[in-house]
């Protein structure tokens, strides 16, 4: 996989795993928790892809991540002239938009607010701008930042409204009424400091709305049951390093938000849109291709009907008063 931290809404895709030696070399391995600290435990078997990486699991806040977290380290993404799987995203983009206006509407429910005009709202990771193009048609004043060049590129081919970048220091404290993420953080080396920024630079009682695998899923207990029958030879949990390195637990954001001053206004599963993981399925290296691209269609289905889709949809707010508050 190319991008390591860009906004990309793929499931179950792995990188080439290092060798075992290099694990060792690289010193980009975590062992204990990012978000809490607690020393990670070796989550069910333990080793997968020929002991090239194993899986680890905070005892306290349940996250789960892979150990090493990177297969190389990270590069700049500016010279890129293909946004990965830009056609699979873009063959699904009504089906994206129409999800994002479902999700912008939540928001403006959960958050109180009853007008749009005013809102200041940044997303992070924003891709090729479907989330941007949905915030126009409600008439809000929205802002993107990615590192994939050729994705920014693409967004801004109308008018400028993507910076080439991320959640840094070029936001100014206290400036943004929310901060949008999906599936961006499950690929940070470091989310802590995604949430620490975010924090920083939203206006007090400002939301951070996230998506996000989660293991309170069907999916992650199918994958789990698979990797116990088979000793760990099935890994469908879809982390490997390098790609997606983490999968949350409602558990973490419950214990982190605290922490770090944020309230739940919601949270809830969702399924990644059925055509986006299978058409990246058929051009992704994913582990047992031709029994995941059999079990997908069932499980997906089965997940929409029960609620216990694979990704967690959640907003947190700033605690704090607000003046820009409606």
């Amino acid at each position: 996989m190319k991008h390591i931290v860009s906004a990309l809404n793929e499931e179950f895709v792995q990188t080439h795993p290092p060798s075992v030696a290099n694990v060792e070399d690289q010193q980009l391995s975590n062992l204990n928790c990012e978000m809490c600290g607690l020393p990670g435990e070796i989550y069910d078997t333990g080793l997968y892809n020929h002991d090239a990486f194993r899986i680890l699991s905070c005892p306290g806040c349940a996250l789960i991540w892979t150990d090493p977290l990177m297969d190389q380290p990270p590069t700049s993404q500016g010279d890129e002239t293909e946004y990965w799987a830009a056609d699979v995203y873009l063959g699904n983009s009504d089906a994206h938009k129409q999800r994002f206006r479902q999700q912008l509407r939540a928001f403006l429910k959960a958050s109180g607010r009853t007008q749009t005009p005013g809102l200041k709202v940044l997303e992070v990771g924003s891709g090729l701008g479907f989330f941007l193009d949905v915030c126009e048609e409600f008439g809000i004043n929205a802002a993107g930042c990615d590192i994939d060049a050729a994705a920014v590129r693409y967004a801004n081919q109308a008018r400028t409204r993507m910076r080439h970048g991320t959640l840094d220091s070029f936001y100014a404290d206290d400036t943004f009424d929310a901060v949008f993420a999906f599936n961006l953080i499950e690929h940070l080396s470091h989310p802590k400091s995604f949430f620490e920024e975010a924090y920083r630079v939203l206006c007090p009682g400002g939301t951070l709305v996230l998506e996000t695998p989660v293991r309170e899923s069907l999916f992650h207990h199918v994958a789990r049951l698979g990797s116990r029958v088979t000793s760990g030879r099935l890994n469908l949990y879809g982390l490997h390093p390098g790609g997606h390195i983490y999968k949350f637990s409602k558990k973490t954001f419950q214990l982190f938000a605290e922490g770090i001053s944020f309230q739940q206004l919601s949270a809830r599963n969702i399924n990644s849109p059925f055509g986006e993981i299978w058409g990246k399925s058929s051009i992704a290296v994913v582990d047992h291709r031709v029994l995941y691209r059999t079990a997908l269609p069932f499980l997906w289905g089965l997940a929409q009907l029960t609620g216990t889709g694979n990704r967690i949809f959640i907003m947190l707010r700033k605690l704090g008063s607000s003046a820009a508050q409606n």
